[in-house]
């Protein structure tokens, strides 16, 4: 069996076998949504005191997994993406699960300056002063992308956003992207959504937009990094760069410095010594 055929089930079932082992005992098992976040976190926890493992399914399968856990062993955590929670007024309260400081995993990466700097060094002449300038036109040009899924978020609109690809519709000049044909794109493969005219779609993602949500909660990192990628391409005539290049330099780039000095970090650092254990690396 390939790690892709592993379902949430059979992922359940191993785990409650190895924290029901005697070897398991005062170990810490970290739970985190997908296999590339394990390429970051293992290097900011103790790999001597903890396991850090990945639950298919995403955040809900995850938020299930950790609930079902602790009825075996209390020193169980999750850390999963923020989303739009950190948007809503409603406080988020689940036991042992820990938010992203920004929307992702990604948001966490992207934020910081030097990470920026060093792809922008490695496939450009581009001076630095101009880098932060980069990421932010970045994150505007998909703006309305942004708060499109806030909007299906929020108010559970069933729209799909899976392969459905924009980053041909982008202006980067304008820092607009082709709203009308994206939304095209999106119904096309959302057969159940609720709201198919794109007047009150737009009217209500401006409503949104006049809120002033802060750009790396509202980002989804996963577009960043699809933009970014595309701005590389056309401002730059970069041929050897894609999102996986991309994200894999961020996470590379992201220390154990960035990460002590993010709430996620003081948060399980909280966590576990209330529960008298040395988690972080």
């Amino acid at each position: 069996m390939t790690k892709q055929d592993i379902t949430y089930q059979d992922k359940l079932n191993e785990l409650r076998l190895d924290l029901a082992h005697p070897n398991s005992k005062g170990i810490c098992f970290v739970l985190l949504e997908g296999e590339t976040d394990i390429k970051l976190f293992r290097k900011f926890f103790n790999l001597v005191n903890c396991k850090v493992e990945n639950i298919p399914g995403g955040n809900p399968k995850l938020e299930i997994a950790v609930s079902e856990l602790l009825r075996i062993c209390e020193l169980v955590i999750g850390i999963r993406d923020a989303d739009f929670i950190n948007l809503s007024t409603i406080p988020y309260s689940r036991a042992n699960m820990f938010l992203t400081d920004f929307h992702d995993i990604e948001m966490m990466l992207v934020s910081e300056d030097d990470s920026i700097s060093t792809i922008v060094f490695e496939f450009t002449d581009i001076p630095k002063e101009k880098h932060n300038s980069i990421r932010e036109k970045v994150i505007a040009s998909i703006e309305q992308i942004s708060l499109l899924k806030w909007l299906n978020d929020s108010e559970n609109l069933e729209i799909v956003f899976e392969k459905a690809g924009f980053q041909d519709l982008i202006s980067f000049a304008q820092l607009t992207i082709d709203f009308d044909q994206y939304f095209s794109r999106l119904l096309s493969k959302s057969p159940n959504a609720k709201i198919s005219d794109i007047n009150i779609i737009k009217s209500k993602i401006a409503n949104l937009k006049a809120l002033d949500a802060h750009p790396y909660q509202l980002c989804n990192g996963h577009d960043f990094v699809k933009a970014f990628s595309q701005f590389l391409r056309e401002q730059e005539k970069v041929k050897n760069i894609n999102d996986s290049i991309i994200s894999s330099i961020l996470r590379i780039k992201y220390t154990k410095e960035n990460f002590y000095n993010t709430q996620l970090y003081s948060s399980t650092k909280v966590w576990s010594d209330s529960n008298n254990c040395s988690i972080h690396a």
